[in-house]
């Protein structure tokens, strides 16, 4: 069996796990190209121009699939702990898909509510029967599920703290230009994958109120990497009410706290050298008040 993972969304995040895990099954993994225009291009053709840029990726990696696989894996992410939701375009992504894929490929798209392990274990049963060996692939790839948590909490010198989506951020099309872009003027770039989980799950002060697990995630890694860093550039997609929502307080904290701030708001008209523009001039913006600093 050829089971399809689209490169977008939830992949940024559990894509080395699902590789794992269905090569552990017997299943040959296929993975979609990664992001260009024209894949870009052809999920546009596909969704309405109200869904956001993430959701639009996603349709062209899921007709890159369309042709080449005997069933996509594409699991609909409801809610974690805490019944923290996930977007309501994300949770509707896997109708979109079925449009999409037009019934010319099989879908494989367990519902992930608080329990990460049993919809995997039974999506698992789909693709191969014995129930020990899909345990074995499951305990095999869940190292795959870790990540690094960041035990340094010094400040670096000339570092800005990138926060966005990591499905925006890793994206080769999407992500790429903005952190070159700042590495190549000299900054380090400081991103919430190397937080730990219990730093971006938290739950104190505004955090609390925030009922969208990865907006949570955004607000937590704001609050936490914008005290050790020059500045803060803040990456949302057009179209995203959560990220709208909470990039607003996040952007009225920094004034209190007179911290540089760039929001950068993506579309799929979004340019590279308008990008790449407007963070230059932030650069300069974090330049001057690190001058200023050293001066008083």
């Amino acid at each position: 069996m050829r089971i399809g993972l689209p490169r977008a969304l939830l992949y940024y995040r559990y894509g080395p796990f699902w590789e794992k895990f269905f090569t552990g099954l017997g299943a040959e993994v296929v993975v979609s190209r990664r992001t260009d225009k024209a894949l870009l291009q052809s999920g546009l053709a596909h969704v309405s121009s109200e869904v956001c840029l993430p959701i639009k990726i996603a349709a062209g990696h899921l007709l890159d699939l369309r042709d080449r696989v005997d069933v996509v894996f594409f699991p609909r992410m409801v809610w974690l702990e805490d019944r923290q939701y996930a977007c309501p375009k994300m949770i509707g992504i896997v109708d979109i898909a079925r449009m999409v894929l037009g019934g010319r490929v099989g879908l494989l798209t367990p519902s992930i509510k608080g329990d990460f392990a049993m919809p995997h274990l039974l999506a698992g049963l789909r693709v191969n029967a014995n129930p020990a060996a899909v345990l074995r692939a499951y305990h095999r790839a869940r190292p795959e599920l870790r990540r690094g948590g960041c035990t340094e909490t010094g400040r670096a010198d000339r570092s800005v703290a990138l926060i966005g989506h990591f499905y925006n951020l890793e994206d080769d099309y999407v992500g790429h230009t903005i952190r070159r872009t700042f590495e190549r003027s000299g900054y380090r770039v400081l991103v919430k994958e190397a937080l730990p989980e219990a730093v971006l799950r938290g739950r104190c002060g505004f955090a609390r109120a925030i009922r969208w697990v990865y907006e949570r995630e955004l607000y937590n890694a704001f609050q936490s990497l914008s005290t050790r860093s020059d500045g803060a550039c803040v990456v949302v997609s057009m179209g995203c009410g959560p990220d709208s929502l909470v990039a607003e307080f996040m952007h009225d904290d920094a004034e209190k706290r007179r911290i540089p701030y760039l929001q950068l708001v993506l579309d799929e008209h979004t340019g590279t050298a308008g990008l790449v523009t407007r963070i230059e001039a932030f650069v300069e913006m974090m330049e001057r008040r690190r001058a200023t600093t050293r001066a008083a």
